[in-house]
């Protein structure tokens, strides 16, 4: 479901009091609306739905219906109440304190008091959690308090720029610790939070069903007051886009982000309610392990770098549905340096055949770079999701034209996710979805290696100085000249070859009303219901 809307709605009594609810159009009874079930198809299956042990944007999809975080962000990228009704800041921005919504419970009943959330926040930070996400988001918190049933303090050890955006973000729900204690391994398949819908069932491979919980009444001010009104909504797992679109075609399945060679055929027709927008984080890029050969020398890292057109891949891969990336962060997220475009390498077959050679390679009598004996070849881990499999196929392509050979190796993305941890891969096809400029800090931060998202495994006391300075500078304009710096520093070191930004089209079936798009780029479904054909 994810946080938004135009803002606080306001009901009179009189229809409050007969159980109406206020809409994009005229006024409808609640009880008319509840019920039906939402199909989404999904082309990747989460790691785990434990929000403070996944590191997977499609498990942040799916839990975005399971809980509900302190804070939301409204239609105007407004910080709105969320599970917490108020919140005060103090202490030069160190100490912040929320007050609960009374009535709050956990999916097992349990009540969500402020001693549980902090119980739950303790868990995201412990050490053995090894949270990938979750507990760089928290940052610099060093003291958590219940000062009573509902209300809670948290201290930072110094401001923290991202921290209220980070409060938003469904990873940061409270779960029932009770319940994690007592499920033990099997938490992750399901979750005990206090959002809108349970967790009813997960059949590996082939879907994740979540129902409604009748008990909600605390969501964010933009939605109506009271539980959803969808029965169900599960996320059907289609790794073939093609599979996707028959399904959706077909009406099995209720939304979609179209594939690039459907958006055409799909939006002339009208049939459907379609949702266009740039991606929130870059949508592929190439990374490379440093601490393994071939790419632990900066100069072959950088002659990859001008030896890929990401401009073929987006026209051929994408089909032209997005744009090339250039560095770390996207057009779409706050704190992007425009001059990234002039600044980062662009194809260069002449600068990369000098660097190759500068590093050591000579062409072989096979037609492969080859250096004391060895070739120039690597293997590529990745999912296997369409678009990013033609996009290796047109790399693995171009590189062998420069003597470098490239070999494609699919994995679930669970499995994968662990072996990329453990540093087991010389490269690896990945991207990501984020509202946050602080993904640098997920993504480039030393301390996230091995446990985090730092698969690049390159440890630099430079470049985690500049991410601490970033995060720690409250001033706008300052801060962004931060992220100016950190993404040309990520660049001349050549941990990411970027490639590209999708647009993202996602198509409804027009048996539902009053879906809304977010402006961090989610379906929003929580005033949504279905209506006949």
């Amino acid at each position: 479901m994810r946080r938004a809307a135009a803002g606080v709605l306001t009901l009179t009594a009189a229809a409050m009091a007969i159980g109406w609810a206020v809409g994009a159009g005229p006024l409808h009874a609640q009880e008319n609306r509840v019920g039906g079930t939402w199909t989404i198809a999904i082309n990747e299956e989460p790691d785990t739905l434990d929000p403070q042990k996944t590191g997977a944007a499609v498990a942040a999809q799916i839990f975005a219906f399971v809980g509900e975080p302190l804070l939301a962000k409204d239609f105007q990228s407004g910080i709105v109440p969320g599970l917490a009704e108020s919140w005060t800041i103090g202490g030069d921005g160190r100490e912040w304190t929320f007050r609960l919504r009374a009535g709050a419970v956990f999916h097992d009943g349990t009540p969500v008091t402020a001693a549980a959330v902090r119980a739950s926040i303790v868990r995201a930070l412990a050490p053995e959690t090894k949270s990938p996400v979750a507990k760089a988001q928290l940052g610099p918190v060093v003291a958590v308090d219940a000062l009573d049933d509902r209300t809670l303090r948290i201290t930072l050890k110094e401001p923290f720029a991202p921290f209220m955006a980070n409060l938003t973000d469904p990873r940061l729900s409270p779960i029932s610790i009770k319940a994690a204690e007592a499920a033990g391994a099997g938490f992750g398949r399901a979750p005990v939070s206090e959002g809108p819908y349970t967790v009813k069932e997960w059949v590996s491979g082939h879907h994740i069903t979540l129902a409604r919980n009748p008990a909600f009444a605390w969501g964010p001010p933009y939605m109506h007051r009271g539980p959803a009104y969808l029965d169900q909504v599960t996320f059907r797992i289609i790794p073939d886009s093609a599979t996707q679109v028959a399904a959706f075609e077909s009406g099995e399945v209720s939304q979609i982000q179209i594939p690039p060679h459907d958006v055409t055929r799909l939006v002339d027709s009208k049939k459907y309610e379609v949702f266009h927008f740039l991606r929130k984080g870059v949508g592929l890029f190439l990374e490379f392990n440093t601490a393994r050969e071939p790419f632990n020398d900066l100069r072959v890292r950088r002659a990859m770098n001008y030896a890929i057109d990401k401009d073929v891949l987006v026209k051929v891969a994408l089909e032209g549905q997005g744009e090339p990336a250039y560095g770390p962060l996207p057009p779409s997220i706050w704190g992007y340096w425009p001059g990234i475009v002039d600044y980062a390498p662009h194809y260069d077959p002449a600068k990369a055949k000098r660097l190759f050679a500068e590093a050591g390679y000579v062409m072989g009598p096979d037609g492969l770079l080859e250096k004391a004996g060895r070739q120039l070849s690597f293997t590529v881990f990745m999912p296997p999701i369409d678009t990013w499999t033609r996009s290796a196929q047109l790399m693995q392509a171009g590189l062998r034209a420069f003597g470098v050979k490239m070999d494609i190796q699919t994995y679930e993305f669970g499995t994968l996710l662990e072996m990329l941890k453990r540093g087991e891969h010389p490269a690896e096809l990945m991207g990501y979805t984020y509202n946050e400029p602080d993904i640098l800090f997920v993504w480039f931060d030393s301390v996230n290696i091995g446990a985090g998202l730092n698969f690049s495994h390159y440890s630099d006391a430079t470049l985690d100085g500049m991410i601490e300075a970033a995060r720690r500078t409250m001033d706008t304009r300052k801060r962004a000249a931060l992220y100016a710096g950190l993404q040309r520093y990520v660049v001349d070191k050549a941990l990411w070859v970027p490639l590209w930004t999708n647009f993202n089209y996602i198509a409804l079936q027009p048996t539902i009303k009053e879906a809304r798009i977010h402006p961090d780029g989610y379906v929003f479904l929580g005033d949504a219901y279905l209506v006949k054909p």
